[in-house]
């Protein structure tokens, strides 16, 4: 696997691609949220293969704050998030006894870390971050007309023309309606295509302030229509 990792701060979210990237790195400035290193892990079948760079880096020791977030995709979330429990262990790095929690431990060398694990789109239910995406704007007047075009281009394909993916489907059919037309979901959320502050996302900030602002996700509060972008 070509692919190397230079770690430039003590706090690092790892996600499944460069459109992940793009959006947490959104939604990270849009809760205030600095310093976060975001890194491309190259697919959600990507995990095991590119943690083993990742912790082969020199730096990997100063890493303070480490959270993994990747989709549930077709299956429950029970089943990724044992798959990436299992590449925690392997380096005896903490380990969360649930998704969408964070633990303090003792990194291979003794020093702290704070560990994370997040499995979209609800720690609970197949599906990816494409769906909260959709969630976010629902309630758009122009959705409808998502929604009827998908029914329509659905009705019209025989079903081996049909896309694999319907909830990239929508995201892509959505993105095509707006003004300046982009063709990522990451893109999108840079340029404010999604409603962040939408209440579909309250699980994903309160798990990234406990994982990057301290405490724990009991002790969050809920101040997700409060907070402001300072850049």
């Amino acid at each position: 696997m070509d692919k190397s990792f230079k770690i430039q701060s003590p706090r690092l979210l790892a996600v499944e691609g460069k459109d992940e990237c793009n959006f947490f790195e959104a939604l990270l400035k849009r809760m205030g949220i600095r310093g976060v290193q975001l890194l491309d892990i190259g697919g959600k079948d990507k995990f095991k293969d590119s943690f083993d760079l990742l912790h082969a880096s020199p730096e990997f020791p100063n890493v303070r704050s480490l959270g993994l977030i990747r989709d549930a995709e077709d299956k429950e979330a029970d089943a990724a998030f044992s798959s990436i429990c299992s590449v925690l262990k392997k380096y005896t790095l903490p380990v969360p006894k649930a998704s969408n929690t964070v633990i303090d431990g003792k990194n291979g060398r003794g020093k702290n870390i704070r560990v994370g694990i997040f499995i979209m789109p609800n720690n609970a239910d197949a599906g990816m971050l494409e769906d909260l995406c959709l969630e976010s704007v629902q309630e758009e007047s122009v959705f409808t007309c998502v929604e009827q075009y998908m029914d329509c281009c659905l009705s019209a394909l025989p079903e081996d023309e049909q896309p694999r993916n319907r909830a990239k489907a929508r995201v892509q059919t959505y993105l095509a309606a707006r003004k300046e037309i982009v063709n990522s979901l990451g893109v999108g959320a840079r340029n404010g295509y999604w409603n962040l502050d939408h209440a579909c996302f309250h699980d994903i900030k309160r798990f990234l302030r406990a994982l990057f602002a301290g405490g724990d996700l009991s002790e969050q509060r809920d101040t997700d229509n409060m907070v402001e972008d300072k850049t």
